[in-house]
């Protein structure tokens, strides 16, 4: 159960947040960004962890969003944003949703978050653990190749895999294809779970509220017909 604590924390993150929300009308957080089709190669599975996604060799068809956490322009400091929708990858065949922000790589720095000028030039990971099998894991996704579109998007990214703060171990590759017209589709990696993995109770206390009070203030003021354009 989650503590006094991790509940207040939670609290104050949505309440700041969902401020955010009403105010500009939209998304507190990477509200703008570039949408893409997108496939998600496994290579390496890791069946131990009985995440669904990690059992077995295959492709598996996504949709990718880009995006910079506070909406600043191309080349100033913020926090660069990937988030994945994984279809049939859930739980009860549902949608994965799977959200990547830019830290360091390290056993502390992996759970801090690095601003930076690009989005996409910098690892990116999941940030907050998640549990499978018994086991704290954490994802990463890797640039390997430079920037091929005028915009500094990098298309081809290596996914690893951490268990228990261990090492990272390559798992397989995310490849963005066609971009898309840009999503307003709401990731939820709670609501969304990997099928096979459960969030601690701590990291629901702290982001789960913050989600759902941001959606509601945000979706208030635009029913409202006062949202900002962007």
């Amino acid at each position: 159960m989650p503590t006094p604590p991790e509940r207040a924390a939670g609290v104050v993150l949505a309440a700041g947040l969902g401020i955010v929300a009403w105010a500009s009308g939209r998304k507190p957080l990477h509200a703008v960004g570039t949408t893409w089709d997108a496939e998600l190669r496994i290579d390496a599975p890791t069946p131990h962890l009985g995440a669904h996604l990690l059992m077995d060799r295959g492709v598996h068809p996504c949709t990718a969003r880009i995006s910079r956490a506070l909406g600043t322009r191309d080349g100033w400091w913020d926090i660069g944003g990937l988030a994945l929708r994984i279809p049939g990858e859930g739980s009860r065949g549902g949608p994965a949703d799977v959200l990547f922000a830019t830290t360091g790589t390290g056993r502390l720095t992996r759970h801090l978050l690095r601003p930076v000028g690009r989005a996409t030039a910098r690892p990116l990971t999941t940030l907050l653990p998640t549990r499978a099998a018994g086991h704290s894991v954490t994802l990463l996704a890797q640039p390997v190749h430079r920037p091929t579109d005028a915009d500094g998007t990098v298309r081809d990214y290596e996914v690893a895999v951490s268990v228990d703060r261990g090492p990272w171990e390559v798992v397989g590759l995310l490849q963005l294809h066609a971009d898309l017209p840009d999503s307003t589709t709401r990731f939820d990696p709670i609501v969304n779970e990997l099928e096979g993995t459960s969030a601690p109770a701590w990291v629901i206390a702290v982001r789960e509220p913050a989600y759902r009070w941001a959606r509601r203030l945000g979706s208030r003021r635009l029913r409202g017909g006062r949202a900002r354009p962007h």
